[in-house]
């Protein structure tokens, strides 16, 4: 996973050299005229520093606006940041337009054809499970998911399992609060964390590539392959890291896509790729997200355990209630 921020004028004197992040997201433009006066700035100074960048549109279907006229908007606004950039649709529009998911789809397909890149969808969790978005999802475009839980600054993971998602199979992106802090900048931040490492973040920005496919289950005639997570500690470097896990700190940095492997920051997430029986003898414990037809029993099999332990170790009173969505901790 990568963590980052997004922000627009109302951020305007962040310094991004000055903290820590492996994203930003920009406030691009709105409606139909409007494009943020911070957005090339904070883009450029984004890109120079080597971090990964998107850039979104805020929906004003409220105003009378075609989704054709805001997304051709959007996309000469946005012209050279297409194959560097994910492109988002920020869907939070008023005077009940929430459940205008013909005009979301409309802008998210007239996108689509004229850029040949997918965009994603942003919006909170209540309009995301008040509404049938079937469409949207089977058109292949990911999530970007607001649940923020008490909003004190950090992750409310048991907030965001106990509501799952309730069309897409997973989230691209998970904004978790609008109210964190990084050093460097004094003020409150909207942080997220992204469903992925560098090179899947890559390919929803580029045409070519389809993210949903990339996170399909996996062949039981393969060697089953697991993402172990790792939160770097005071002291760490990479290559300490590397080196417990059996691997290289350029292998880390290459599939974490981190440009410069001497920046690590304390609480960052590492991924670490490779054969569950290979990794399994040197990491505590594997996450697993749960996905459509997935049981405990055939988790349990996939992993060489049992699902009795799996329900344990996850606190899962009724093995039989689980939901899409839901992360595991397989130990």
């Amino acid at each position: 996973m990568l963590r980052g921020i997004d922000i627009s004028h109302h951020q305007k004197t962040i310094d991004l050299s000055k903290i820590e992040t492996d994203f930003v997201i920009c406030k691009a433009t709105e409606g139909n005229g409007y494009t943020d006066e911070c957005c090339d700035k904070f883009y450029q100074q984004a890109k120079k520093l080597g971090k990964k960048l998107g850039v979104y549109h805020f929906a004003r279907p409220d105003l009378g606006n075609t989704p054709e006229k805001e997304a051709d908007w959007f996309i000469k606004e946005t012209k050279g940041y297409h194959k560097e950039a994910i492109l988002i649709l920020d869907w939070e529009p008023s005077g009940g337009q929430l459940s205008n998911i013909a005009w979301a789809k409309a802008w998210l397909d007239r996108v689509y054809s004229k850029t040949g890149i997918k965009p994603i969808i942003y919006m909170s969790a209540s309009p995301m499970r008040s509404y049938d978005w079937s469409s949207v999802v089977k058109a292949d475009y990911g999530l970007w998911v607001a649940n923020y839980g008490a909003n004190n600054g950090t992750a409310q993971e048991s907030v965001f399992n106990k509501y799952p998602l309730k069309h897409w199979p997973f989230y691209a992106l998970w904004q978790y609060t609008s109210k964190g802090r990084l050093d460097g900048y004094n003020g409150n931040l909207d942080m997220n964390v992204f469903n992925g490492d560098g090179s899947t973040w890559n390919k929803y920005a580029n045409a070519s590539s389809k993210p949903a496919a990339e996170q399909s289950k996996p062949s039981s005639s393969k060697p089953v392959t697991s993402d172990i997570t790792y939160i770097v500690k005071k002291g760490d470097t990479l290559s300490d890291i590397a080196s417990k896990y059996g691997t290289t700190y350029q292998k880390l940095a290459e599939i974490n896509g981190l440009l410069n492997p001497n920046k690590i920051y304390v609480g960052q997430i590492i991924k670490i790729s490779g054969n569950v029986s290979n990794l399994g003898s040197k990491t505590s414990q594997t996450t697993y997200i749960i996905k459509k037809g997935d049981t405990l029993t055939s988790i349990a099999k996939r992993y060489n355990t049992t699902y009795q332990k799996i329900a344990s170790d996850n606190g899962i009173s009724n093995p039989n209630k689980i939901y899409v969505g839901q992360k595991l901790i397989i130990k």
